[in-house]
């Protein structure tokens, strides 16, 4: 389904995408993150419970979730929409929940269907001139190149292989650090040295909080910075923000990429 937010906004539900036409900048979100913006679009205003809201957008598909992770993904909503410039779409309801801002406008969008499109003319293929009877047409046979082609495929095969060998050798080692505050795990995809993780640490606690970002005992950190053989400085950092189930495996997680180093 799709929806137009504020009359310059696509939203669509089916991929989570919000796209912004006059910039033309596309953001993902996550399918809880896109579940709760969907329930506020066709609330038609109501208020809306953090009861029921957790039990719409998190039980009913199996997973489970509490008041702070429901804070956090209002809060990305909020952020999100805010980059394309719709602001305070989501109303708080202290001690309630949430209700939408029916003075921003909500329409659902009709999408096109195959018998809407009109079909294109097309124009008709000159009749073909029969041979003259004395004129022989004469195909060669192809020449058969099966053994150059095994080549390739074997090459591709190989170069493949030995790329896949490269990055899990590159990817098998990580480091975990506990923040001694929060409680909260940070996982940095590769082998970093105690004398190297305070600065690590710090590199973190930057982008958290450039972001508004808070991470509790339910939340991991899922940290990495891409390696690359430029001398530019355009290499990509990521920082995951995931949120934790009852048997602490992964349920979700917010992204969030920055395409220089964030030094301390």
């Amino acid at each position: 389904m799709k929806y137009l937010i504020d009359n310059k906004i696509e939203f669509n539900s089916d991929d989570g995408s919000l796209f912004y036409p006059a910039s033309k900048d596309i953001i993902k979100l996550t399918l809880p993150a896109s579940r709760l913006l969907e329930e506020f679009l066709l609330s038609d205003g109501r208020d809306l419970t953090r009861d029921y809201l957790l039990e719409t957008v998190w039980d009913r598909h199996g997973l489970q979730a509490s008041g702070n992770n429901l804070n956090q993904y209002v809060s990305i909503l909020r952020r999100n929409l805010a980059m394309l410039d719709c602001h305070e779409l989501i109303v708080t309801l202290p001690k309630v929940g949430f209700r939408l801002n029916t003075s921003i406008s909500v329409m659902p969008v009709a999408e096109t269907t195959q018998q809407e499109i009109a079909p294109v003319p097309r124009t008709p293929l000159p009749p073909s001139q029969p041979l003259a009877p004395e004129t022989r047409v004469v195909t060669a046979a192809p020449k058969k190149k099966t053994l150059p082609v095994i080549l390739l495929a074997l090459t591709v095969l190989c170069a493949a292989a030995f790329g896949l060998w490269k990055y899990q050798d590159d990817h098998d080692e990580k480091t975990v650090v506990t923040h001694k505050e929060s409680g909260c795990e940070v996982i940095f995809l590769k082998d970093i040295s105690e004398r190297r993780q305070k600065d690590a640490m710090q590199e973190v606690a930057n982008i958290m909080k450039k972001n508004g970002l808070q991470c509790l005992k339910d939340n991991v950190i899922i940290y990495n910075r891409e390696v690359t053989v430029s001398n530019l400085d355009t290499r990509r950092t990521l920082l995951s923000l995931c949120v934790l189930g009852k048997n602490r495996e992964i349920i979700s997680c917010d992204n969030f990429y920055h395409y220089k180093w964030i030094k301390p």
